[in-house]
């Protein structure tokens, strides 16, 4: 991507104040800025070349039994294991900084502090959204759907389901909303089922210049893409996913991997690449499972799934303290208890609801304080709190000693050559590059549950 020169911060050249003052304090708040960047903890010891690897245990000897008197022993049998893979991610953060400025500041020992503190701080913030924006994602970067219009005017899905021609699935609630913080996007087009795809990536950012918000549906003015959009469309970040998917598994797709992918039954291009109807429709030309595993072939390898009984984003229903109370035995179950559900995330919406019943059968809530400050409600002796890129509709039972950030580095700057700061080839100008080379693994998929489909109010 080339330099311009209109949209470049100004800052004096000073690798050192970007890497003994800032770094700390920027690893520190993307480490710790948001819930689940919090709790879930760092695995580097498993984490070899490009990939990270889990030995996951899913199956008992059958060795074992009663006999009769003199009746023959048990076959020896032996533990069933299974190494699932986890590839890395990548992400990044980048800044400039034009070189005449450096030259106007450099006796104002205040101005190129400001401009340091307004850029730097300003990419961490940007960045830590992204990065939790795909903790509750599938990996294929998607920010929004497609409902109606195909010029310079449209209109995208924010109603949990009936969404016009746009139809229902994964990524229907979030209006503009993430187009609102960050105006990029690029629409991915899916191909006729009954011709076998592929689908279509365009390259050409929307760049969204405004948004009108409704309660039905939010409506953006950008620079439409050359492609048409119809029903199935979804909207991703530029880069965030390419149109060859018929190579391996995952090549379509490069965001981290999120809840919406893990706590599942499915695989996560069945979650993504979908006509919009009920969440059906075609995968890739490539299966995508989750870490390798393919539900249809490892039956243990699912989470336990809650929905509706028309099936999943075709019908609501309201939350209530039983199907909260099954869902967290459920976990326990399988997790064992004292081990799991250890924490329940969900919307804020969906919070008020659970709150509402509370004091309609007049039990009282406790408060919890939890480490690094974060406060929740408590639900049989483990946090209930929200995040705000949870997913509408939803209420995710956690065990969060099964999900893990596989990290081959932690936040840090491109620094190879020696300088933090680099001088950006044809240009009076400096850049820098801020990274991230991790992606969520989790090593037991039935240890977590939703419930999905809850009614909420606005």
């Amino acid at each position: 991507m080339g330099y311009s020169g209109d949209s470049a911060a100004i800052l004096s050249n000073y690798t050192e104040v970007l890497k003994t003052f800032y770094l700390p304090a920027i690893r520190e708040q993307l480490n710790h800025g948001t819930i689940l960047s919090d709790i879930l903890q760092v695995n580097t010891e498993d984490v070899s070349g490009q990939d990270a690897s889990i030995e996951m245990h899913h199956g008992r000897t059958k060795g074992t039994g009663a006999r009769k008197d003199g009746g023959a022993m048990p076959d020896a049998d032996y533990q069933k294991f299974k190494v699932a893979t986890v590839p890395c991610k990548y992400n990044y953060g980048r800044v400039t900084f034009s070189g005449p400025t450096i030259a106007a500041t450099r006796d104002e020992k205040g101005s190129y502090a400001r401009v340091i503190d307004n850029e730097i701080t300003g990419v961490v913030r940007d960045l830590q959204k992204e990065v939790n924006r795909q903790y509750w994602g599938c990996g294929y970067g998607i920010i929004g759907r497609w409902r109606d219009g195909d010029t310079t005017s449209i209109t995208l899905q924010k109603k949990y389901r009936a969404n016009s021609a746009g139809g229902d699935a994964f990524g229907s609630t979030f209006g503009a909303k993430y187009l609102e913080e960050n105006n990029g996007g690029v629409p991915v087009v899916l191909g006729t089922y009954s011709s076998g795809w592929p689908i279509t990536v365009d390259d050409t950012d929307i760049d969204v210049s405004a948004i009108a918000e409704s309660a039905d549906y939010d409506t953006i003015t950008c620079t439409d893409s050359d492609v048409v959009e119809a029903a199935g469309t979804y909207y991703v970040r530029p880069a965030s996913s390419q149109t060859d998917n018929s190579g391996a598994a995952g090549v379509a797709r490069f965001e981290m991997m999120g809840l919406r992918g893990m706590i599942t039954d499915e695989n996560p291009d069945d979650i993504c690449i979908t006509d919009g109807v009920g969440g059906s429709g075609a995968g890739l030309k490539t299966s995508d499972p989750l870490q390798g595993l393919d539900v249809d072939t490892y039956s243990w390898w699912k989470s336990n799934v809650d929905k509706h009984s028309a099936g999943r984003y075709l019908g609501q229903r309201a939350l209530s303290l039983n199907l909260m109370q099954k869902m967290f035995d459920k976990v326990e179950t399988k997790a064992g208890k004292d081990y799991g559900p250890d924490m329940i995330l969900t919307t804020k919406a969906i919070r008020r609801e659970y709150l509402a019943l509370m004091e309609v059968d007049r039990r009282n809530v406790n408060t919890m304080t939890l480490d690094g400050g974060w406060t929740a409600l408590e639900y049989n002796g483990i946090p209930l709190t929200v995040d705000d890129d949870a997913i509408d509709g939803e209420m995710y039972f956690l065990t969060t000693k099964d999900i893990q950030k596989y990290r081959m580095s932690d936040y840090d700057w491109m620094d190879k050559d020696g300088s933090i700061l680099a001088r950006i080839s044809g240009y009076d100008a400096y850049e820098a590059l801020l990274f991230l080379y991790q992606e969520l693994g989790c090593s037991r998929r039935n240890s977590h549950g939703v419930i999905c489909d809850l009614s909420y109010t606005d």
